[in-house]
């Protein structure tokens, strides 16, 4: 039972994107480059944001739990939604459009969704290798850290069966989330104020910030309940927001006649 959930947990967070991927590309009639862009601008960020992080974790980490959740809450907002600007403002020049910051959006937390689920997939593979040897044989288990290899082995193939599946739960919830980002830079985009850029990099400081938080405070249910009300509250700002696109694209609509009529 325990193997199929975690089969379940990696191939969901693999399928489950590209699935809605190719459900809201036919149902918004856009194309799959506004996914793809979302997604590769995820992973030409890490290649900044992750070695930074790592670099500078002992130094956060001794500054406490508080402190440190709230500068990886900043970095994550302020790479990923500068990241999101760039890619609004001199790639996708011309996405404008609620449903464009949408796409965009699941193609950015899809993918990181995608990697995910690689990586919990190779974790699964590897555990199943390890249950079966002895790990004293393994070349690359230093001896000292023999007894603890043993413990997470065992640890991971006594979990409880809802614990095999929060992976796949909490990237679903994490694409609630890039997508209400992308859809208020975007915004903040076609309505030309920078406060809306502000407040996704808020937001996204916010979420993370307090999942690094209480990752250390209470347990893992209560911590997926919790970023289930990230996940809520994103939804909500995200059609909240479907409105506002049209009334600021009517807005400059409007303004181009007289813009006109004082040109000439």
């Amino acid at each position: 039972m325990l193997e199929t959930v975690y089969v379940i947990n990696f191939l969901g967070m693999i399928v489950l994107p590209v699935i809605a991927g190719i459900y809201l590309g036919r149902k918004l009639k856009l194309s799959w480059k506004l996914f793809l862009a979302g997604g590769l601008t995820f992973i030409a960020l890490q290649v900044i944001h992750v070695p930074l992080v790592l670099a500078l974790t002992p130094t956060f980490q001794s500054w406490g739990i508080m402190a440190y959740a709230v500068v990886l809450g900043l970095l994550a907002g302020l790479f990923e939604e500068t990241a999101r600007y760039i890619l609004f403002k001199f790639i996708l020049k011309k996405a404008g459009t609620w449903n464009e910051g949408v796409f965009v959006g699941l193609g950015h937390g899809g993918t990181e969704a995608i990697i995910f689920g690689m990586l919990a997939a190779l974790g699964f593979v590897n555990m199943l290798v390890y249950r079966n040897i002895d790990l004293s044989t393994v070349p690359g288990i230093p001896a000292d850290q023999l007894e603890l290899a043993k413990q997470q082995v065992a640890a991971y193939w006594s979990a409880p069966v809802y614990m095999a599946i929060l992976g796949m739960v909490e990237r679903i919830f994490a694409i609630c989330l890039h997508i209400a980002l992308s859809v208020m830079v975007l915004y903040g985009l076609v309505d030309k104020k920078a406060v809306w850029f502000w407040l996704a990099v808020s937001w996204h400081a916010i979420a993370d910030a307090a999942a690094v938080y209480l990752e250390q405070q209470i347990n893992m249910l209560a911590l997926e309940g919790i970023v289930g009300l990230f996940a809520i509250v994103s939804l909500i700002i995200v059609f909240w927001m479907k409105p506002k696109f049209a009334s600021a694209v009517n807005v400059e609509v409007q303004s181009q006649p007289n813009e006109t009529a004082a040109g000439s």
